[in-house]
């Protein structure tokens, strides 16, 4: 598999482990808000032995792995990669944007991955704007469905500002938020999974789109009124700084 980057292991990223972080190269999606815009390409890549060899320095601490992107199921080496990693008895989370059910579905067939963070862009009716795709739709639907099918996940929003036109720039709304909420609902039949929202961070010549690098962190305020707002179809909305 691509690896862009790799980072020791920490015990944020995958709850209740110690997990190494590896970052996958590429995505199929350009959200304008989005911060890993140093991820897109294939320069400098990880050898992948090499990060196998960190791995067997560190296992006497290290018990999981997070792999993230960019987007990693755009990899074909994905499944084999984790095939590997669990040979060694790691356990292993995998974060994505739902653009690729299939792969999802694969790895559920396979019980290859323990954990699946899943990014809910928003209401539906935003998603070709924050997403930067139109029709992107139709897969996260899915993925969403087959994601609540794993034994341990969530779904994630991050409270982004929102192109809504050529001049119109604002952050995701409470009322919008709650839709969210409702939506994940309503898509896979369950108030029961984890939900979390997360604060957008700008980040001066590292988002897709510059227009908001002038946008400040969401505000405190702004997230507490959607997670009670949120809580009342998902109540295990919790806000992930």
């Amino acid at each position: 598999m691509k690896i862009r980057a790799a980072l020791n292991f920490n015990l944020i990223d995958y709850p209740g482990k110690i997990a190494a972080m590896v970052f996958a190269p590429g995505c199929n999606y350009s959200c304008p808000a989005c911060h890993a815009k140093p991820l897109f390409n294939e320069d400098a890549l990880v050898d992948e032995e090499d990060f196998f060899k960190y791995l067997d320095n560190v296992r006497q601490w290290v018990n999981g792995v997070v792999i993230c992107g960019g987007e990693p199921t755009m990899q074909d080496g994905l499944i084999q990669f984790i095939r590997r990693l669990k040979t060694g008895r790691l356990s292993v989370k995998l974060d994505t944007n739902g653009g690729a059910p299939d792969i999802l579905n694969d790895l559920l067939a396979e019980d290859l991955v323990d954990y699946v963070a899943m990014d809910v862009k928003g209401p539906k009716h935003l998603w070709a704007s924050i997403a930067g795709r139109p029709d992107a739709a139709a897969a996260m639907m899915e993925s969403m469905r087959v994601a609540a099918r794993f034994p341990d996940h969530e779904f994630r929003t991050t409270i982004v500002p929102v192109l809504r036109g050529e001049d119109s720039i604002s952050f995701l709304t409470v009322p919008e938020a709650e839709a969210t909420a409702r939506l994940i609902v309503e898509t896979t039949g369950s108030g029961g999974h984890k939900y979390y929202i997360q604060k957008f961070v700008p980040r001066r010549g590292g988002l897709l789109d510059a227009r908001l690098e002038s946008f400040p962190e969401t505000p405190p305020e702004l997230l507490e009124d959607m997670k009670r707002a949120a809580s009342k179809f998902l109540p295990k909305c919790e806000i992930r700084g």
